[in-house]
């Protein structure tokens, strides 16, 4: 009998099923693969698309100037570097004047104009200026050019009147956009939109002349294109009342939930406080006083609301005279998003504005204005310190003109508790150097002629050159 033979078919079968299945486990892999590739690619690209900037020598230096007070022309430079004997140019293009420069000494020269102090090389790393107001107790430092700045408790009325001055240190055309904040919002202000500022030139907008308002108003100065220093001064003249009285106000830099106003004027007189909301939300906001034993609310101050976009004004004249008579040294301003705030005082008919300060950890120097002449009443000098973040030390350091240095003081400082330095009427610098802690403070000068309080600043050391890399598309 014979054998059936098997048939190829069979095989053929086999055979094409073991490639199907080959087949479907390549098509299952090979994305599979694919995803695994792609998320490894990812993780490398996000763990390295920033990087800080590194810090580099400075080797040019722009400080802009308001313009001057009446019969005080005088610019005042010094330089926190070491080994620095060179010059400085003071204005800008063919107008430029060279000044001295000394390590440790004050120099000055003579420029009733808004101003830029323009430093080279070794004259650029901490390079420091400012303006005195001669017989108005008023006193600006000269800061350098910023993106945005914000003042707070503007006037645009009869009586209370602000100007605001609009500086381009560079040879080009600078353009700034001016935001302007009252009680009911923002105020439509097209005139103060895309403001023009030739190079080497000051704008100048009296802003009763350009918004006339008698309410409280902020400002936010954004430079748009190009540079722009921005300064303001404020001034109150009631006719048949009292003379005219002025003062430079600081600016800020941005917003904050907790602002810190270091620098009281002493005596009774008149105070206000406003407080710009530049969000979209409501804010509440409360006020305490600062001293050398405490941080506390005062009886009275109840909970302040600032409705969106908008400045509030807050009259302080019983808690604000109440804690000074008291020994307060500033308030503390916290809210529940960020503001800007400014208290006006207006003491003896004299004005004088306390901004939130900036905290600092680096030695900061300003310049103070010369001592009254003789025959009036020495100048007091106090370096006032709040906020301090842990406990450490301050070393106020106060020199003459001449590089003189008449006081060394070190003193230990706390969270919640200011303190008082006080220096020597003819001090010219006074410097600031924390250890262990950051703190905020202010220079609060008291005459015959009335107050200032000049916020510490750092002076800018080193430049920042940003880490630019080639990135994946």
């Amino acid at each position: 009998m014979s054998q059936p033979q098997p048939t190829r078919g069979g095989r053929r079968t086999a055979r094409r099923k073991s490639r199907l299945n080959l087949t479907t486990v390549l098509a299952l892999l090979l994305p599979l693969l694919s995803v695994a590739v792609l998320l490894l690619v990812q993780t490398d690209e996000a763990g390295t698309t920033t990087h800080p900037p590194a810090r580099t020598t400075l080797t040019t230096a722009t400080l802009v100037c308001p313009a001057a007070l009446p019969d005080a022309p005088e610019v005042s430079l010094t330089t926190v570097a070491d080994d620095v004997d060179g010059s400085v140019g003071v204005g800008s293009g063919d107008d430029a004047k060279d000044a001295d420069l000394a390590s440790g000494r004050v120099t000055s020269v003579d420029d009733p104009d808004a101003v830029a102090v323009t430093g080279e090389g070794d004259a650029a790393p901490g390079l420091v200026a400012g303006r005195g107001g001669g017989a108005e107790q008023a006193v600006a430092g000269c800061l350098p050019p910023a993106a945005s700045q914000w003042f707070t408790g503007v006037g645009a009325g009869a009586s209370h009147r602000s100007v605001l001055e609009l500086t381009n240190p560079d040879a080009g055309t600078a353009v700034a956009d001016v935001t302007v904040l009252g009680r009911n919002g923002v105020v439509d202000s097209p005139r103060l939109r895309g403001v023009s500022v030739p190079g080497g030139s000051t704008v100048r907008l009296d802003l009763a002349a350009q918004v006339p308002r008698t309410d409280e108003l902020a400002l936010e100065v954004v430079a748009a294109r190009g540079r722009v220093g921005a300064a303001l001064v404020d001034r109150f003249d009631r006719p048949g009342r009292a003379a005219l009285t002025q003062d430079w106000m600081p600016a800020e830099t941005t917003p904050a939930t907790s602002s810190l106003l270091p620098g009281l004027a002493p005596g009774k007189g008149k105070r206000t406080l406003a407080i710009a909301n530049p969000g979209t939300d409501e804010v509440r906001a409360g006020i305490k006083v600062i001293d050398s034993e405490s941080v506390f609310a005062p009886d009275g101050a109840d909970e302040i609301r600032i409705p969106p976009q908008s400045v509030k004004r807050v009259p302080v004249s019983s808690i604000v005279n109440e804690a000074v008579r008291q020994g307060a040294l500033g308030l503390l301003v916290t809210s529940s998003g960020p503001v800007t705030t400014t208290l006006r005082s207006i003491v003896d008919n004299d004005l004088s504005l306390a901004t939130a300060g900036t905290a600092f950890a680096d030695e900061a120097t300003v310049l103070v204005p010369e001592e009254p002449e003789e025959g009036s009443r020495a100048a007091e000098r106090r370096v006032v310190l709040a906020g301090a973040t842990a406990a450490g030390t301050v070393t106020v350091v106060a020199r003459t003109a001449g590089g003189d240095r008449i006081r060394h003081t070190k003193v230990e400082v706390v969270p919640d508790r200011g303190k008082v330095v006080k220096v020597p009427a003819r001090a010219r610098l006074v410097a600031v150097l924390p250890a262990r802690t950051s703190v905020t403070g202010a220079v609060l000068t008291s005459s015959r002629g009335g107050d200032s309080v000049l916020p510490l600043t750092v002076p800018v050391r080193n430049g920042l050159v940003p880490d630019v890399r080639p990135g994946l598309p």
